[in-house]
């Protein structure tokens, strides 16, 4: 079971960051918030925020700063409806 949860994150890891690349901001957005619920702590969204704001934010936090409260937000909604 376990090496099928690394194998799965690693393909989320592909899917995202063909998706920073060639995707609108809400298509990363969502595939973002779907990958934080499907895995446990998905650390790796705070690292596609920073990816998003130096590919395309000039001088800007903005994207980390939504990657953050995703997280927060996805990880407070998951303790609440999973018991």
């Amino acid at each position: 079971m376990k090496n099928y949860n690394i194998i799965a994150r690693i393909a989320s890891d592909i899917i995202m960051i063909a998706l920073l690349a060639w995707a609108p901001v809400y298509a990363v957005a969502i595939f973002a918030i779907a990958f934080a619920w499907f895995f446990s702590p998905y650390y790796e969204i705070i690292a596609w925020g920073i990816a998003y704001d130096s590919l395309y934010g000039l001088h800007s936090i903005y994207g980390t700063i939504a990657a953050l409260a995703i997280f927060v937000i996805v990880e407070v909604l998951k303790k609440k409806t999973r018991m």
